[in-house]
């Protein structure tokens, strides 16, 4: 889990990129309605998802900093998965209603005045890359700011482009379909990012083996290493980004209790080293139990094997 101080660190970023989208979303909107740009204005609409989905990632990387409990064993690592779930269902219905405006626009083009549309992305750009380097430390390890980042990002992507096709405007007035063409792909690309965030997301909120891990190359593992006879009974889930669980059934050959929690705990050396799974739970049989849930029931190939 995140220490304190490097907690703190991370509430000050999320508020400085929070006030910077909600200067950028008021900027661009005016900018839009004033220069008559579609691209300007679907821009804005995605920085106020951003700002939506900056408050809730500060709320939730406050609550993740609260110590487990009675009531909340695991404490409070699932917030950070609940906000980055609706922050990505944010997104979808935003580029949603982007891509439906654009067709109406492409359907029915109208002037743009370019000059204006460069000035006002130009600022966008700027502030939406600034904010993007923000949170690009801790994007890698929290799911729920890789969600706020992959926003901020995706901002930083759209607002170049509405640059390129501002120029083009000044350069060649009567290119305004670019405009609402502009508007589609930004459409698209929000829906795409906001699609496969929710699968990932998904996936973990229903305890689903984590992305990059195969259940029976851990078996495989877990049954390697010597003195297991066999390994039955394995799940692995994701309580959220950083907390990575994995219960399982080993059948040991009968020897001492204190041999085999030296090969318990090399186990457990092994699976974080490996796989990242970093809270495991093994519990030792002489004999496999039966079961209607045996998802993985490997027997040890050669019990003098050494460990992999």
């Amino acid at each position: 889990m995140h220490t304190h101080a490097h907690g703190r660190l991370r509430h000050h970023r999320i508020g400085i990129a929070l006030l910077l989208n909600a200067v950028i979303f008021l900027v661009e909107l005016s900018g839009g309605i004033f220069a008559n740009s579609l691209a300007l204005i679907s821009d804005a609409m995605h920085n106020l998802s951003d700002c939506l989905a900056l408050v809730l990632s500060y709320f939730a990387s406050r609550l993740m900093l609260r110590k487990s409990d009675a009531v909340r064993s695991y404490g409070y690592g699932r917030v950070e998965i609940l906000a980055a779930f609706v922050n990505a269902v944010i997104l979808a219905l935003v580029g949603a209603y982007i891509v439906y405006a654009g067709v109406r626009r492409f359907l029915a083009p109208e002037q743009v005045k370019g000059g204006w549309m460069l000035a006002v992305a130009l600022i966008g750009f700027g502030a939406n890359s600034a904010a993007a380097l923000l949170l690009k430390p801790d994007a890698a390890r929290d799911l729920n700011l890789k969600s706020a980042y992959i926003h901020l990002l995706t901002d930083a992507a759209e607002s170049l482009g509405v640059v390129l096709v501002a120029v083009l405007l000044v350069w060649q007035d009567g290119w305004g379909i670019l405009d609402p063409i502009l508007s589609l792909l930004i459409g698209l690309f929000v829906v795409k990012g906001a699609w496969d965030l929710i699968l990932e997301t998904t996936n973990i909120l229903t305890e689903g083996t984590p992305r990059g891990i195969d259940l029976h190359d851990v078996a495989a593992f877990i049954s390697s290493f010597p003195g297991i006879q066999s390994v039955h009974h394995v799940h692995i889930w994701g309580l959220s980004s950083e907390f990575r669980a994995l219960s399982a059934h080993i059948v040991m050959e009968d020897q001492l209790i204190s041999e085999g929690g030296r090969v318990v705990r090399l186990l457990e050396e092994g699976l974080d080293r490996r796989f990242g799974i970093n809270h495991p739970t093994l519990q030792i049989e002489s004999g496999a139990c039966s079961g209607q849930d045996i998802i993985v029931d490997l027997h040890h190939p050669n019990p003098d094997r050494k460990t992999s």
